[in-house]
């Protein structure tokens, strides 16, 4: 495997930096999803997500360079929005995807229970052929607050000094922000990892930000197996992402692993 990742056990944080758990399982346009409203498809989700939306924008189409037509505008596809009582976790459906979000991540399992719902629900309802992209992305927030550090250099140095040389040459100090995105192959897959350091309202944080995903005619029948192996792929790349000894600060349980 072009990835090289150290393989770690997974342990509960009851810390979690993760802020944003998102996966996307795109598919051909269905062009009854957009227009009929889903009575199946709730009926089979809405003991887990019983809150229901619907969201439609505008798109704008400009012309091209020297074109005299004025610009198109017209609305956006829907994108059917099915929310738990919470209010931390949704599914969404659109023509050409559907996807899974929470913003209070407790437990691989759980999330994995939501998303093979929302698969089995789309199957039964829609049976879409083959998905044509499938992602899964973790996006964690490091700050002092979540990390115990008392200065910017210790929140710096929670994290490998590969991912965050830029921000300590010599040449200068006191970065203000830190953009980079690294596309690495693994095999047919491929994994962005994006960094970003930056400061909101005086507070410094990290963003480590990690999207695994796969891209062609990808067949829909080991939906858990296939996302159960980008989570372990990110997984690995977060826990090298840390210092070995920086786990601790986010409360980790040892005897609940998966």
């Amino acid at each position: 495997m072009p990835l090289h990742f150290p393989r770690r056990p997974e342990v509960r944080l009851a810390k979690s930096p993760l802020i944003e758990v998102v996966c996307q399982v795109r598919f051909p346009r269905i062009l009854r999803i957009g227009k009929e409203e889903p009575f199946e498809f709730q009926e089979l989700v809405r003991r887990r997500f019983p809150q229901f939306g619907v969201e439609q924008g505008f798109q704008i189409q400009l012309p091209d360079l020297g074109g005299e037509s004025a610009p198109m505008v017209g609305l956006s596809p829907r994108v059917y929005r099915f929310s738990a009582a919470d209010g931390y976790s949704s599914l969404s459906l659109a023509s050409e995807f559907y996807a899974l979000t929470t913003n209070r991540y407790t437990h691989w399992k759980e999330f994995l229970a939501d998303l093979c719902l929302a698969h089995e629900a789309t199957q039964q309802v829609y049976q879409p052929a083959y998905a044509t992209r499938i992602g899964l992305r973790y996006v964690d927030r490091l700050s002092r607050s979540n990390t115990g550090c008392q200065t910017v250099a210790e929140l710096w140095g929670f994290l490998r000094p590969e991912l965050t040389a830029l921000l300590r040459a010599k040449a200068w100090s006191e970065p203000a922000n830190l953009l980079t995105q690294l596309l690495l192959t693994d095999g047919d897959a491929n994994l962005t990892l994006r960094t970003a350091y930056e400061q909101e309202q005086g507070e410094p944080f990290f963003i480590l930000d990690f999207d695994y995903f796969e891209e062609g005619q990808l067949a829909l029948n080991d939906i858990s197996g296939r996302i159960g192996r980008y989570h372990d792929v990110i997984y690995d790349a977060f826990r090298w992402s840390l210092k070995d000894d920086k786990l601790a600060a986010f409360q980790p349980s040892p005897n609940d692993q998966e």
